[in-house]
């Protein structure tokens, strides 16, 4: 067994050296630490918003509400998104 210099809780994770390997290649394939890595791929290591929805969810939901919207809308018009248009009645 190998110890990364990954801390969780305070104790080191012991992983063999063929897996402590392979984690530092890919981290170092990624430009993150090995700590980085594993946040970004292990489901319930990702960081939660302010109102506790983790930032996966947030993205799908969001993803969900751009494709609610019709796809084969007309574009605006030039006048329509105009810095005069907006400010017509001032």
């Amino acid at each position: 067994m190998v110890s990364l210099g990954v801390i969780i809780m305070r104790r080191m994770l012991d992983v063999d050296e063929k897996t402590a390997e392979r984690l530092r290649e890919l981290a170092a394939a990624d430009g993150v630490s090995i700590e980085q890595l594993l946040v970004a791929h292990i489901p319930g290591l990702k960081a939660t918003s302010g109102n506790g929805v983790k930032a996966s969810d947030a993205l799908l939901e969001f993803d969900e509400w751009v494709e609610s919207f019709a796809q084969d809308a007309s574009p605006l018009s030039d006048d329509a998104i105009s810095r005069a248009s907006i400010y017509r009645d001032r």
